[in-house]
């Protein structure tokens, strides 16, 4: 992490430094199997940064891993990266994003395939992280800033580590009737949200989104996008993809109703799901 001094939310605490939060992210990786990024992915981002660097290069390394370039592909129609007409193939898919939006799109389709299609806990944990991206993406429209950049990440990664807890302990996970905290810490140690921001660490993510991801429950005026994320979340749970609705949860997304275009962002991102899942398929 580049921040001299970050706080980190905890259950019991703030807690305060730089050195804090690498003894969590430590912690959780010692206690929790994290996935890695795919190698071709690695190579891929790492190519992606390098200016002297050819589309044709990309090409040859995304397409050695023929599940990820497919996904490339797909993702790249997506309106949050395609500029001009759908891309028909790997080559026209990053001539049509560029090399920076390729790197995001290599996140989502790593992300996506962590999820596994036989089961419908993952199924239902990749639902509402792709309608909170997609909230998190209009929100940051409205804002006047691009599609597809980090706010769209953030939120689809923002309950990753629910998934992470999922996979490790199917048994200890299903005690967990509904996102609380304290349970979470109480049965595993860790937050869901603190497994996230450790992953999205391991996964060379920016420090921002790693934040977002650590803070989304917690957010406040030291994060724009844990904000944003925060309320993106709760506009996936208003539309019905999310988990069980607890009284806080609801009164906190009712008072969301007065907030300026809250209705708007989740209309479109009833539109939008089905499409953009079967993008991301």
């Amino acid at each position: 992490m580049n921040s001299a001094d970050l706080r980190v939310p905890t259950v019991e605490q703030p807690v305060n430094s730089r050195s804090a939060l690498r003894e969590l992210f430590i912690r959780v990786s010692e206690s929790c199997d994290l996935p890695p990024l795919p190698v071709v992915a690695v190579r891929a981002i790492a190519l992606a940064r390098d200016p002297n660097v050819g589309a044709d290069q990309l090409v040859r390394v995304v397409s050695t891993d023929a599940a990820l370039a497919a996904r490339v592909v797909s993702i790249a129609r997506s309106v949050r990266y395609m500029r001009r007409e759908a891309p028909r193939n790997l080559d026209g898919a990053i001539q049509t994003v560029g090399f920076q939006a390729l790197r995001r799109i290599l996140i989502a389709a790593s992300a996506r395939a962590a999820y596994r299609a036989d089961d419908a806990v993952a199924q239902a944990l990749w639902e509402h992280g792709l309608a909170t991206a997609l909230a998190a993406d209009e929100l940051s429209l409205l804002a006047g800033e691009p599609r597809g950049g980090n706010a769209f990440i953030a939120g689809l990664m923002h309950d990753v580590g629910r998934l992470v807890l999922h996979l490790s302990d199917h048994v200890g996970f299903t005690a967990l009737d509904r996102e609380d905290e304290v349970r979470e810490h109480e049965i595993f140690g860790v937050t869901h949200g603190q497994v996230g921001a450790c992953l999205a660490e391991h996964w060379g993510l920016e420090d921002d989104i790693v934040w977002a991801i650590l803070s989304h429950h917690r957010a406040s005026g030291d994060s724009k996008l844990a904000q944003r994320i925060a309320l993106a979340d709760r506009i996936a749970y208003w539309i019905g993809y999310g988990g069980t609705r607890d009284v806080e949860t609801v009164e906190s997304i009712e008072s969301d109703h007065q907030v300026a275009g809250f209705d708007e962002v989740a209309e479109r991102v009833v539109q939008s799901f089905e499409i953009e899942r079967a993008l991301f398929a």
